[in-house]
């Protein structure tokens, strides 16, 4: 019985950081697009600028996506003008 149980914890453990990954995989393949529409991939890297243009402008974590138009678009103009 304690081995049923135990095997059953390794499972579930396996499938929520399959699940993770999966998730993180697809968020990294999502296109978004800058004030121009020009396409621009959102990934770890931009992620890490993102939050860097927070701390610059000293403002808390919002998802990008949730974003109004004007402030995404002052983000990709500060993006531009800080490359990586």
């Amino acid at each position: 019985m304690r081995r049923s149980r135990e095997y059953r914890a390794v499972l579930v453990l396996a499938a929520a950081v399959a699940g993770a990954s999966l998730l993180s995989g697809f968020a990294a393949r999502v296109p978004v697009y800058e004030g121009d529409n020009r396409e621009h991939r959102w990934d770890a890297r931009e992620h890490d600028a993102y939050r860097r243009y927070l701390a610059d402008r000293e403002l808390e974590y919002r998802e990008f996506n949730r974003l109004s138009a004007i402030d995404q678009n002052d983000y990709w103009s500060w993006r531009q003008r800080h490359p990586d």
